[in-house]
Protein backbone atom coordinates (compact mmCIF):
# COMPACT_ATOMS: atom_id res chain seq x y z
CA UNK A 1 0.00 0.00 0.00
CA UNK A 2 1.88 3.43 -0.62
CA UNK A 3 2.10 5.90 2.19
CA UNK A 4 3.15 9.57 2.61
CA UNK A 5 6.25 9.59 2.19
CA UNK A 6 7.13 10.48 5.85
CA UNK A 7 4.68 10.07 9.03
CA UNK A 8 3.62 12.64 11.29
CA UNK A 9 6.49 12.04 13.60
CA UNK A 10 9.59 12.25 10.65
CA UNK A 11 7.79 15.46 9.92
CA UNK A 12 7.90 16.75 13.35
CA UNK A 13 11.33 16.05 13.69
CA UNK A 14 12.72 16.20 10.48
CA UNK A 15 11.31 19.93 10.59
CA UNK A 16 13.10 20.27 13.62
CA UNK A 17 16.00 19.48 12.61
CA UNK A 18 15.50 22.34 9.56
CA UNK A 19 16.16 18.78 6.96
CA UNK A 20 12.09 19.37 5.90
CA UNK A 21 10.09 22.27 4.70
CA UNK A 22 5.89 23.10 4.98
CA UNK A 23 6.58 23.58 1.55
CA UNK A 24 8.18 20.71 1.09
CA UNK A 25 5.15 18.78 2.68
CA UNK A 26 2.56 20.36 0.44
CA UNK A 27 4.85 19.72 -2.63
CA UNK A 28 4.63 16.29 -1.64
CA UNK A 29 0.92 16.09 -1.07
CA UNK A 30 0.29 17.58 -4.91
CA UNK A 31 2.25 14.84 -6.11
CA UNK A 32 0.55 12.37 -4.25
CA UNK A 33 -2.29 13.33 -5.26
CA UNK A 34 -1.42 13.85 -8.96
CA UNK A 35 -0.53 10.16 -9.16
CA UNK A 36 -3.25 8.38 -7.06
CA UNK A 37 -6.62 10.82 -7.00
CA UNK A 38 -7.67 9.97 -10.73
CA UNK A 39 -8.12 6.42 -9.64
CA UNK A 40 -9.02 6.72 -6.37
CA UNK A 41 -11.19 9.89 -6.50
CA UNK A 42 -10.29 11.04 -2.39
CA UNK A 43 -10.98 14.47 -3.29
CA UNK A 44 -14.05 16.81 -4.06
CA UNK A 45 -12.01 20.37 -3.23
CA UNK A 46 -8.65 20.27 -3.22
CA UNK A 47 -6.71 23.80 -1.77
CA UNK A 48 -2.68 22.75 -2.77
CA UNK A 49 -2.28 26.50 -4.46
CA UNK A 50 -3.50 27.99 -1.18
CA UNK A 51 -1.96 25.22 0.91
CA UNK A 52 1.49 26.07 -0.55
CA UNK A 53 0.93 29.94 0.26
CA UNK A 54 0.25 28.53 3.66
CA UNK A 55 3.16 26.87 3.82
CA UNK A 56 5.11 29.24 2.87
CA UNK A 57 4.17 31.66 6.06
CA UNK A 58 4.83 28.17 8.07
CA UNK A 59 8.53 28.22 6.65
CA UNK A 60 9.36 32.33 7.07
CA UNK A 61 7.96 31.92 10.99
CA UNK A 62 10.30 28.62 11.19
CA UNK A 63 13.36 31.30 10.64
CA UNK A 64 12.43 33.25 13.64
CA UNK A 65 10.99 30.91 15.84
CA UNK A 66 10.88 26.87 16.64
CA UNK A 67 7.46 25.02 15.12
CA UNK A 68 4.61 26.08 17.92
CA UNK A 69 3.62 22.45 18.01
CA UNK A 70 4.45 18.75 16.90
CA UNK A 71 2.13 19.05 13.77
CA UNK A 72 3.28 22.11 12.47
CA UNK A 73 3.78 21.78 8.47
CA UNK A 74 1.72 18.46 7.77
CA UNK A 75 -1.01 17.66 5.33
CA UNK A 76 -3.82 16.87 6.18
CA UNK A 77 -7.74 16.60 4.52
CA UNK A 78 -10.77 17.56 5.97
CA UNK A 79 -14.39 15.22 5.42
CA UNK A 80 -16.68 17.81 3.54
CA UNK A 81 -19.01 18.59 6.20
CA UNK A 82 -16.63 20.56 8.45
CA UNK A 83 -16.56 23.98 7.14
CA UNK A 84 -13.61 25.48 5.74
CA UNK A 85 -13.87 28.97 5.00
CA UNK A 86 -13.44 30.16 1.52
CA UNK A 87 -13.30 26.52 0.56
CA UNK A 88 -17.13 24.68 -0.51
CA UNK A 89 -18.63 22.39 1.75
CA UNK A 90 -21.49 21.14 0.40
CA UNK A 91 -22.38 18.26 2.65
CA UNK A 92 -21.42 15.76 -0.33
CA UNK A 93 -24.78 16.99 -1.99
CA UNK A 94 -25.70 18.48 -5.08
CA UNK A 95 -28.64 19.79 -2.82
CA UNK A 96 -26.08 21.98 -1.40
CA UNK A 97 -23.75 22.97 -4.09
CA UNK A 98 -22.31 27.03 -4.11
CA UNK A 99 -22.56 26.46 -0.04
CA UNK A 100 -19.18 28.23 1.18
CA UNK A 101 -18.71 29.30 4.58
CA UNK A 102 -17.21 32.47 5.67
CA UNK A 103 -15.33 30.74 8.57
CA UNK A 104 -14.00 27.34 9.72
CA UNK A 105 -15.10 25.16 11.69
CA UNK A 106 -13.45 25.11 15.07
CA UNK A 107 -11.40 21.53 14.44
CA UNK A 108 -10.22 23.29 11.37
CA UNK A 109 -9.64 26.45 13.51
CA UNK A 110 -7.37 24.41 15.72
CA UNK A 111 -5.26 22.59 13.56
CA UNK A 112 -5.02 25.52 11.58
CA UNK A 113 -3.29 27.06 14.97
CA UNK A 114 -1.13 23.97 15.25
CA UNK A 115 0.06 24.82 11.80
CA UNK A 116 -1.58 21.79 9.85
CA UNK A 117 -1.80 22.92 6.07
CA UNK A 118 -5.45 22.23 4.40
CA UNK A 119 -5.07 20.22 1.44
CA UNK A 120 -8.66 20.00 0.76
CA UNK A 121 -12.12 18.68 1.21
CA UNK A 122 -12.46 14.65 1.12
CA UNK A 123 -15.68 13.05 -0.40
CA UNK A 124 -18.54 11.83 2.14
CA UNK A 125 -21.52 10.14 1.20
CA UNK A 126 -24.23 12.69 0.87
CA UNK A 127 -25.35 14.39 4.05
CA UNK A 128 -22.56 11.69 5.54
CA UNK A 129 -25.49 9.26 5.33
CA UNK A 130 -25.55 6.28 2.97
CA UNK A 131 -26.17 7.55 -0.14
CA UNK A 132 -22.28 6.99 -1.96
CA UNK A 133 -20.24 9.20 -3.74
CA UNK A 134 -17.45 8.17 -6.00
CA UNK A 135 -14.46 7.19 -4.14
CA UNK A 136 -12.56 3.84 -4.47
CA UNK A 137 -11.51 1.80 -1.84
CA UNK A 138 -7.48 2.46 -2.77
CA UNK A 139 -6.53 -1.48 -2.21
CA UNK A 140 -9.08 -2.30 -4.70
CA UNK A 141 -11.21 -0.04 -6.96
CA UNK A 142 -14.06 -2.25 -7.10
CA UNK A 143 -14.07 -2.00 -3.62
CA UNK A 144 -16.22 0.43 -1.25
CA UNK A 145 -13.74 1.98 0.86
CA UNK A 146 -16.34 2.60 3.53
CA UNK A 147 -18.38 5.41 4.55
CA UNK A 148 -19.65 8.01 5.48
CA UNK A 149 -15.39 9.55 6.12
CA UNK A 150 -14.87 7.42 3.10
CA UNK A 151 -12.58 10.56 1.11
CA UNK A 152 -10.56 10.86 4.38
CA UNK A 153 -9.82 7.45 4.55
CA UNK A 154 -9.00 6.81 0.80
CA UNK A 155 -6.26 9.94 1.08
CA UNK A 156 -4.69 8.43 4.12
CA UNK A 157 -4.75 4.84 2.79
CA UNK A 158 -3.71 6.43 -0.83
CA UNK A 159 -0.72 8.26 0.63
CA UNK A 160 -1.79 11.41 -0.12
CA UNK A 161 -1.90 13.12 3.07
CA UNK A 162 -0.53 12.19 6.63
CA UNK A 163 -3.93 13.16 8.25
CA UNK A 164 -7.44 13.37 8.13
CA UNK A 165 -10.53 14.27 9.76
CA UNK A 166 -13.60 12.80 9.69
CA UNK A 167 -16.85 11.77 11.61
CA UNK A 168 -18.55 8.89 13.40
CA UNK A 169 -22.72 8.61 13.66
CA UNK A 170 -22.57 4.86 14.13
CA UNK A 171 -19.02 3.67 12.45
CA UNK A 172 -18.44 6.12 9.83
CA UNK A 173 -14.44 6.22 10.58
CA UNK A 174 -13.68 2.77 11.99
CA UNK A 175 -15.59 1.21 9.56
CA UNK A 176 -13.51 2.98 6.75
CA UNK A 177 -10.55 2.69 8.40
CA UNK A 178 -10.74 -1.15 8.39
CA UNK A 179 -11.64 -1.42 4.77
CA UNK A 180 -9.03 0.93 3.59
CA UNK A 181 -5.82 -0.48 5.93
CA UNK A 182 -4.98 2.73 7.53
CA UNK A 183 -5.75 3.51 11.33
CA UNK A 184 -9.38 5.25 12.35
CA UNK A 185 -9.71 6.88 15.98
CA UNK A 186 -13.44 8.34 17.22
CA UNK A 187 -12.50 10.11 20.48
CA UNK A 188 -14.63 10.51 23.54
CA UNK A 189 -17.69 12.24 22.91
CA UNK A 190 -17.10 15.61 23.35
CA UNK A 191 -13.39 15.29 23.25
CA UNK A 192 -13.22 16.90 19.55
CA UNK A 193 -15.02 19.87 18.67
CA UNK A 194 -17.73 20.14 16.71
CA UNK A 195 -18.49 24.18 16.22
CA UNK A 196 -19.33 24.44 12.34
CA UNK A 197 -20.00 20.85 11.32
CA UNK A 198 -22.90 19.41 9.51
CA UNK A 199 -25.56 18.60 12.63
CA UNK A 200 -26.55 14.91 11.99
CA UNK A 201 -27.51 13.49 15.37
CA UNK A 202 -26.56 16.36 17.90
CA UNK A 203 -26.74 13.83 20.78
CA UNK A 204 -24.62 10.83 18.75
CA UNK A 205 -22.34 13.09 16.44
CA UNK A 206 -18.19 12.61 17.02
CA UNK A 207 -15.07 13.88 15.22
CA UNK A 208 -12.74 11.81 14.42
CA UNK A 209 -9.14 11.29 12.93
CA UNK A 210 -7.70 9.01 10.51
CA UNK A 211 -3.48 8.03 10.21
CA UNK A 212 -1.52 5.60 8.33
CA UNK A 213 -0.69 3.81 12.13
CA UNK A 214 -1.57 3.83 15.63
CA UNK A 215 2.14 5.73 16.80
CA UNK A 216 1.18 8.16 14.55
CA UNK A 217 -2.36 8.81 15.59
CA UNK A 218 -1.19 8.90 19.33
CA UNK A 219 1.28 11.82 18.56
CA UNK A 220 -1.64 13.50 16.67
CA UNK A 221 -3.94 13.05 19.30
CA UNK A 222 -1.29 14.21 21.76
CA UNK A 223 -0.86 17.42 20.07
CA UNK A 224 -4.14 18.12 19.61
CA UNK A 225 -5.19 17.37 22.78
CA UNK A 226 -2.49 18.54 24.77
CA UNK A 227 -2.22 15.32 26.16
CA UNK A 228 0.96 13.39 28.14
CA UNK A 229 2.02 10.06 26.60
CA UNK A 230 0.54 7.34 27.99
CA UNK A 231 2.83 4.45 28.05
CA UNK A 232 1.74 0.36 28.52
CA UNK A 233 -1.18 -1.23 27.27
CA UNK A 234 -4.16 -2.94 28.78
CA UNK A 235 -5.42 -6.02 29.43
CA UNK A 236 -7.70 -7.09 26.23
CA UNK A 237 -11.40 -8.42 26.90
CA UNK A 238 -13.23 -10.12 24.19
CA UNK A 239 -17.38 -10.08 24.23
CA UNK A 240 -18.44 -11.64 21.60
CA UNK A 241 -19.45 -8.26 19.44
CA UNK A 242 -21.25 -8.80 16.79
CA UNK A 243 -23.15 -11.69 18.07
CA UNK A 244 -22.41 -15.07 16.74
CA UNK A 245 -22.98 -15.72 12.77
CA UNK A 246 -22.87 -11.70 11.68
CA UNK A 247 -19.16 -11.65 10.97
CA UNK A 248 -17.85 -13.35 7.61
CA UNK A 249 -15.72 -16.40 7.75
CA UNK A 250 -12.39 -14.38 6.37
CA UNK A 251 -13.03 -11.50 9.80
CA UNK A 252 -13.57 -14.55 12.18
CA UNK A 253 -10.39 -16.15 11.35
CA UNK A 254 -8.49 -13.02 10.94
CA UNK A 255 -9.71 -11.65 14.41
CA UNK A 256 -8.87 -15.41 16.08
CA UNK A 257 -5.47 -15.10 14.72
CA UNK A 258 -5.04 -11.67 15.76
CA UNK A 259 -6.16 -12.42 19.19
CA UNK A 260 -3.74 -15.63 19.22
CA UNK A 261 -0.80 -13.25 17.85
CA UNK A 262 -1.06 -11.29 20.94
CA UNK A 263 -1.70 -13.74 23.57
CA UNK A 264 1.49 -15.15 22.38
CA UNK A 265 3.46 -12.07 22.94
CA UNK A 266 2.26 -11.57 26.13
CA UNK A 267 -0.58 -9.30 26.34
CA UNK A 268 -3.00 -10.49 28.69
CA UNK A 269 -6.66 -11.28 26.57
CA UNK A 270 -10.02 -12.44 28.63
CA UNK A 271 -12.93 -13.67 26.98
CA UNK A 272 -15.84 -12.54 29.10
CA UNK A 273 -19.23 -12.49 29.05
CA UNK A 274 -20.94 -9.51 26.88
CA UNK A 275 -22.74 -7.07 29.17
CA UNK A 276 -26.36 -7.51 29.11
CA UNK A 277 -26.95 -3.75 28.16
CA UNK A 278 -24.82 -4.29 24.53
CA UNK A 279 -27.51 -6.04 23.03
CA UNK A 280 -30.45 -2.59 23.53
CA UNK A 281 -27.77 -0.67 21.65
CA UNK A 282 -27.87 -1.05 17.80
CA UNK A 283 -31.65 -0.55 18.21
CA UNK A 284 -31.50 2.75 20.74
CA UNK A 285 -28.89 4.51 18.48
CA UNK A 286 -30.63 3.79 15.57
CA UNK A 287 -33.91 5.32 17.16
CA UNK A 288 -32.00 8.57 18.74
CA UNK A 289 -30.05 8.88 14.98
CA UNK A 290 -33.58 8.65 12.99
CA UNK A 291 -35.82 11.09 15.38
CA UNK A 292 -32.83 13.97 15.38
CA UNK A 293 -31.53 13.79 12.21
CA UNK A 294 -35.36 14.03 11.23
CA UNK A 295 -35.27 17.56 13.02
CA UNK A 296 -32.06 18.22 11.77
CA UNK A 297 -32.82 18.05 7.71
CA UNK A 298 -36.48 17.86 7.35
CA UNK A 299 -37.28 21.43 5.93
CA UNK A 300 -33.96 20.38 3.33
CA UNK A 301 -36.07 17.25 3.20
CA UNK A 302 -38.94 18.83 2.19
CA UNK A 303 -37.02 21.28 -0.04
CA UNK A 304 -35.14 18.85 -1.80
CA UNK A 305 -37.09 15.47 -1.56
CA UNK A 306 -35.55 12.35 -2.40
CA UNK A 307 -32.46 14.76 -4.39
CA UNK A 308 -30.95 14.29 -0.56
CA UNK A 309 -29.99 10.95 -1.38
CA UNK A 310 -32.95 8.07 -1.02
CA UNK A 311 -31.94 6.49 2.04
CA UNK A 312 -31.52 9.32 3.90
CA UNK A 313 -35.16 10.22 2.55
CA UNK A 314 -35.78 6.56 4.19
CA UNK A 315 -34.63 7.88 7.22
CA UNK A 316 -35.68 10.61 7.60
CA UNK A 317 -39.55 9.22 6.93
CA UNK A 318 -38.93 6.82 9.31
CA UNK A 319 -37.77 9.65 12.14
CA UNK A 320 -40.70 11.77 11.28
CA UNK A 321 -43.06 9.24 12.61
CA UNK A 322 -41.35 8.38 16.15
CA UNK A 323 -43.07 9.94 18.66
CA UNK A 324 -41.30 12.05 21.59
CA UNK A 325 -41.74 9.34 24.34
CA UNK A 326 -40.20 6.47 22.28
CA UNK A 327 -37.39 8.97 21.29
CA UNK A 328 -37.52 9.77 25.43
CA UNK A 329 -37.40 5.86 26.19
CA UNK A 330 -34.34 5.27 23.43
CA UNK A 331 -32.48 8.89 24.99
CA UNK A 332 -32.42 6.72 28.64
CA UNK A 333 -31.46 3.29 27.02
CA UNK A 334 -28.04 4.97 26.47
CA UNK A 335 -27.94 6.99 29.35
CA UNK A 336 -28.44 3.91 31.71
CA UNK A 337 -26.10 1.62 29.26
CA UNK A 338 -23.69 4.68 29.50
CA UNK A 339 -23.71 4.55 33.20
CA UNK A 340 -23.29 0.57 33.15
CA UNK A 341 -20.46 0.74 30.91
CA UNK A 342 -18.44 3.19 32.95
CA UNK A 343 -18.98 0.37 36.15
CA UNK A 344 -18.38 -2.35 33.76
CA UNK A 345 -14.73 -1.01 32.36
CA UNK A 346 -13.17 -0.54 35.73
CA UNK A 347 -12.46 -4.49 35.56
CA UNK A 348 -12.33 -4.37 32.08
CA UNK A 349 -10.44 -1.36 30.81
CA UNK A 350 -10.04 -2.67 26.57
CA UNK A 351 -12.54 -4.23 24.76
CA UNK A 352 -11.39 -6.05 21.52
CA UNK A 353 -13.85 -6.60 18.65
CA UNK A 354 -13.39 -6.73 14.56
CA UNK A 355 -13.93 -3.09 13.10
CA UNK A 356 -16.10 -4.54 10.51
CA UNK A 357 -17.79 -7.36 9.38
CA UNK A 358 -15.21 -8.32 7.17
CA UNK A 359 -13.24 -6.65 4.44
CA UNK A 360 -14.37 -3.90 2.22
CA UNK A 361 -17.52 -5.23 0.72
CA UNK A 362 -17.38 -5.62 -3.77
CA UNK A 363 -18.97 -2.88 -5.37
CA UNK A 364 -20.15 1.07 -4.43
CA UNK A 365 -23.46 0.83 -4.05
CA UNK A 366 -23.07 0.16 -0.34
CA UNK A 367 -20.50 1.58 2.21
CA UNK A 368 -20.80 -1.32 4.74
CA UNK A 369 -22.66 -2.18 7.99
CA UNK A 370 -21.83 -0.39 11.09
CA UNK A 371 -22.71 -2.70 13.58
CA UNK A 372 -19.38 -3.00 15.02
CA UNK A 373 -18.95 -0.07 15.96
CA UNK A 374 -22.65 1.19 16.93
CA UNK A 375 -22.42 0.39 20.16
CA UNK A 376 -19.36 2.39 21.15
CA UNK A 377 -20.81 5.04 19.25
CA UNK A 378 -24.05 4.93 21.37
CA UNK A 379 -21.45 4.37 24.52
CA UNK A 380 -19.61 7.80 23.66
CA UNK A 381 -15.98 5.79 24.56
CA UNK A 382 -13.31 6.24 22.81
CA UNK A 383 -12.56 3.53 19.99
CA UNK A 384 -9.87 2.82 17.84
CA UNK A 385 -9.65 0.81 14.07
CA UNK A 386 -5.62 -0.89 14.06
CA UNK A 387 -5.01 -3.42 10.92
CA UNK A 388 -4.39 -6.83 11.92
CA UNK A 389 -2.57 -9.20 9.88
CA UNK A 390 -4.17 -10.63 6.80
CA UNK A 391 -2.71 -13.18 4.40
CA UNK A 392 -0.97 -12.34 1.15
CA UNK A 393 -3.52 -10.76 -1.60
CA UNK A 394 -6.61 -10.63 1.14
CA UNK A 395 -7.80 -6.71 1.66
CA UNK A 396 -7.36 -5.53 5.05
CA UNK A 397 -9.33 -5.74 8.76
CA UNK A 398 -9.50 -3.88 11.29
CA UNK A 399 -9.17 -4.71 15.24
CA UNK A 400 -11.36 -2.48 17.16
CA UNK A 401 -10.48 -1.53 20.56
CA UNK A 402 -12.77 0.39 23.11
CA UNK A 403 -12.39 1.66 26.59
CA UNK A 404 -14.01 3.79 28.92
CA UNK A 405 -14.60 7.52 28.64
CA UNK A 406 -12.03 9.80 28.90
CA UNK A 407 -9.47 6.94 28.59
CA UNK A 408 -8.89 8.26 24.91
CA UNK A 409 -5.00 7.70 25.66
CA UNK A 410 -4.72 4.10 27.02
CA UNK A 411 -6.56 3.00 24.21
CA UNK A 412 -4.49 4.86 21.39
CA UNK A 413 -1.62 3.30 24.02
CA UNK A 414 -2.92 -0.58 23.03
CA UNK A 415 -3.38 0.22 19.78
CA UNK A 416 0.02 1.10 19.47
CA UNK A 417 0.94 -1.93 21.45
CA UNK A 418 -1.20 -4.16 19.20
CA UNK A 419 0.78 -2.76 16.17
CA UNK A 420 3.94 -3.13 17.16
CA UNK A 421 3.35 -7.04 18.14
CA UNK A 422 1.39 -7.40 14.59
CA UNK A 423 4.90 -5.71 12.87
CA UNK A 424 6.80 -8.04 14.01
CA UNK A 425 4.31 -11.23 12.70
CA UNK A 426 4.26 -9.61 9.68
Amino acid sequence: MPSFPWSLRQIDALIRKRELSPPDVVQATASAVRRAEPRVQAWCHLNLDTALERAEILAEALKRSPPPSPLHGATYGAKDIFDTAGLPTEWGSATQRGRVPSKDCELVATLGSLGCVLAGKTHTTAYAYYDTGPTRNPLAGGHTPGGSSSGSAAAVAAGMVPLAIGSQTQGSVLRPASFCGVVGFKPSLGALPLGGVMRFAPTLDHAGLFAASAEDMAFAWRALASAPAQAGAAALAIIGWPPEGHLTPDMAVCFRAAMKTLASAGMPIRQVPRPGFMDALPTALHTVMAFEAAREHSERYREHGPAIGDKLAALLEEGLGIDRDTYAGARQTLVSARDAYQQWARHHPVVATPAALGPAPQGLESSGDPRCNAPFTALGVPAVSVPMPTPPGQLPMGLQLASAPGHDGLVLATASACERIFGRES
